[in-house]
Formats: C-alpha cells, structure tokens, sequence
C-alpha cells in the first residue's frame, strides 16, 4: 500500500541537485560493494536514455540539474540494477506506468517491487506484473519479492514527497531546498555533523537544537557514509 502525507502548497523553493550530489546519495543508502558501481558518468547515461525528464535528455553533463522526482527515478532503477533487473525490463515498466500513470516521472509515482528479474506494481489494490505491460500477478508473490522502501507519497500529486534514505534522515524538496535534514525538523544533517566534527560536544549540539543524543548521531552516521562513498 502507499503512503500518504499531506504537505505544504507548492512553492519556488523546491530540491534542486547536481548529478554528483544525486550520486552521493544513492551510494549512502546501498552496500559498499554495489556503491562502487554508482557513479555521476553513469546516472548521466541514464538520464539520456530519457528515465528522467525528458528535457534533460540533451543538457549537458555539467549543466545538469535534476529535481527531486528525476533523484527517485534514478534511486528506484539503482535499487531495481542492483536486484539485477535487466534494462530491458526497466524500460518496458516506464513505457506501461507512463502511459498506465500519464506522468512524465513514473518511477517517482508507485511502489516498486521486484523478483525474478521483473518489476511489481501494487495498482488499484492489485499486484501487476509492469514489465509485462500490468499482466496480473498472484497476491502471494510479495511475500517474495523485493521492495523499493523508503518513500512517501503525497495525498494531493500522488508522487514522491519524502525519501527516507536512512532512518531518521529524509530528503523533502519543500525543506531546506530538498537537502537531507533530521526527521520530523527543518535541521540540515550537514550543519548538526559540522558542528560535531568541529569539536562541539555532542550534548552541547543536541541541547542547542532540542535534539536527542540518537539525532546528532544519525546526523554524523549520514553525512559520514555520503563524503565515504
């Protein structure tokens, strides 16, 4: 099922990221040994093959911005590339959910699942088979697929609102333009990490910022794992 959350109307201050900053956070949220294989050259190529907007096909490279919804896309087919989902099957499920959703993005629309090299939609409270053009699939399947977690869905556009990359972090694009901030505040995990790695007690920053000794840590763990990747 999809989450829903309600969020603020839009407005002009919305996440904005540089292919490198994207690449970052993708390689923080998966293991070391497929972190290797994420690269800006390669979400570049991905992005010519039109699974993010399509006005982005023939920007270039270093003149690429992408907005939070072509950040999901490019989270969702790294998680479906490291289940070893071909591409093939990849590009069949964003023709069906184009067409099935009408939305230019429709990675950032649905909750994923895979299994057996293919890719899983729960549509209208039935599980599809989207890399066989929504062929039905048996219920009991998901108890052995492999799910896309992570992402909240708002009530209003039905895409992607928040990505929890790591628990307790979350990256919404009407917040502190879309960086990634302590869960449930306005609070930039880089600030509270910075201020720990310039020698502020950890006390001290979580009574600064009414934050738990466990936030300041996650704070550190998350800006860690993104400048070790």
């Amino acid at each position: 099922m999809i989450t829903i959350v309600r969020e603020p109307e839009p407005s002009s201050y919305e996440g904005i990221y540089d292919v490198p900053e994207v690449a970052r956070y993708i390689k923080a949220t998966i293991h070391a040994e497929l972190a290797r294989s994420v690269s800006s050259a390669k979400l570049i190529r991905w992005i010519r093959r039109g699974v993010a907007s399509h006005d982005l096909v023939d920007v270039p490279g270093t003149e690429l911005l992408i907005a939070f919804e072509d950040l999901i896309s490019m989270r969702v087919i790294t998680a479906l590339r490291a289940s070893g989902v071909k591409w093939s099957e990849i590009d069949r499920t964003e023709e069906w959910l184009r067409d099935a959703t009408r939305h230019e993005r429709p990675f950032a629309t649905e909750y994923l699942w895979t299994g057996q090299g293919e890719i899983f939609v729960d549509w209208t409270e039935r599980l599809l088979s989207a890399s066989r053009d929504g062929q039905l699939a048996l219920e009991l399947l998901k108890d052995y697929l492999i799910p896309v977690h992570g992402l909240v869905f708002s009530e209003k556009t039905k895409v992607a609102a928040l990505w929890e990359p790591m628990a307790g972090i979350v990256l919404e694009p009407q917040v502190q333009f879309g960086s990634p901030c302590l869960k449930g505040t306005r609070i930039p995990a880089r600030t509270v990490a910075g201020m720990v790695e310039a020698g502020d007690a950890v006390e001290w920053v979580a009574q600064s910022y009414g934050l738990t000794r466990d936030e300041v840590k996650a704070a550190c763990d998350w800006e860690a794992r993104v400048l070790s990747r």
